[in-house]
């Protein structure tokens, strides 16, 4: 019970450590609340510059001055602030969970279900698709991916070699960015029951993981 509990608590303080180095400040929080409220409300073409300063309750200058590309500089802290959330929201819900497959499930879903509750940026990805997706494709994929990847080490090191839980973790985020990407698509990934069927057929058959998916033994150097 003692490791445990020390696990959790090394969890608790990796998440409260990484919010601390990349939260804004609490004004620029205000300007990114007030920017996902304006283009929630009117979609991006139709958000300027005055309608975020007047929902922050700021003035333009303010805006300038604590992101200063205008509204390029918002869309990435934007981005920027959402990744940290989803990555957050995997974290919590995979830690909670004992087994490779039930954390892996865990992650998907809740990276996906914070993304599906985005007002903001499900109005651009149906309206304004072309605002989204550089953020997603391309070029910004590789260091996504890579993200990913050192999430999945934190995520799933407990379960896998440190090469594998990266290769897991890149896995969830393809998985999590194909469905942001086409709404569509059979998996639902919002849904834990369809991401837990996509994990057991197509992720753990190529996985060399303990039969009964709980963690990795500790070397007995003794």
């Amino acid at each position: 019970m003692a490791t445990a509990t020390s696990d959790l608590d090394r969890s608790g303080d990796r998440t409260a450590d990484r919010a601390a180095d990349a939260a804004p400040s609490e004004t620029a929080r205000r300007i990114l609340r007030a920017t996902a409220v304006c283009v929630a409300a009117n979609g991006l073409r139709a958000t300027s510059i005055d309608d975020i300063a007047r929902e922050a309750g700021c003035a333009r200058a303010t805006i300038y001055r604590v992101f200063p590309g205008g509204r390029a500089g918002l869309l990435a802290a934007s981005a920027e602030l959402e990744i940290g959330l989803v990555l957050a929201a995997a974290t919590e819900a995979a830690d909670a969970q004992d087994d490779l497959a039930g954390a892996v499930a865990a992650a998907v879903q809740g990276a996906s279900a914070t993304l599906a509750g985005h007002a903001a940026l499900q109005r651009l990805l149906a309206e304004e698709p072309g605002v989204v997706l550089p953020f997603i494709s391309f070029d910004n994929l590789g260091p996504l991916l890579c993200l990913a990847g050192e999430r999945g080490v934190d995520l799933f090191g407990r379960f896998l070699d440190e090469e594998q839980a990266a290769e897991v973790g890149e896995w969830c985020a393809r998985v999590v960015l194909a469905h942001l990407r086409s709404p569509g698509s059979p998996t639902d990934t919002t849904d834990l029951a369809s991401v837990r069927r996509l994990v057991d057929h197509h992720l753990l058959p190529g996985l060399a993981v303990p039969a009964d998916g709980g963690e990795r033994l500790a070397p007995d150097h003794g």
